[in-house]
């Protein structure tokens, strides 16, 4: 959150930048470990594979819905977002464009809290 304070501006602007790629890099490895779903042998885990792709396959936009809201909100945690993507299949650019755009704001909103407390608290 420190991030929020640091002079000049633009370093900030730029620790920001180099955090979200660093961040959304380190989930690529959660998401290609997802597009190997078929390899999972375990019976419950094939049917819970069966299940999510059959509800994307009937609701495209679910998976992208699901996987902006947990890049903002990390709810629900977001490498768990990103094997899930995976499973389903999201387009890799429009999951790192999701990604991208996602944590941008999520870390943004969090590098800017400090900003406001200590304008408002003087």
């Amino acid at each position: 959150m420190a991030i929020g304070v640091l002079e000049p501006p633009g370093l900030a602007v730029t620790l920001l930048i180099a955090f979200t790629l660093g961040h959304v890099a380190a989930k690529c490895p959660w998401y290609w470990a997802g597009t190997h779903a078929e390899r999972v042998r375990w019976p419950r885990a094939v049917r819970g594979v069966a299940r999510a792709r059959a509800l994307i396959a009937r609701h495209p936009s679910y998976g992208h819905g699901l996987l902006g809201v947990s890049a903002v909100t990390s709810v629900p945690p977001f490498h768990l977002a990103a094997i899930a993507a995976g499973i389903v299949r999201i387009p890799l650019p429009s999951f790192l464009g999701l990604c991208l755009a996602g944590r941008l704001l999520r870390f943004g909103a969090l590098g800017a809290l400090p900003s406001l407390f200590r304008g408002w608290l003087g």
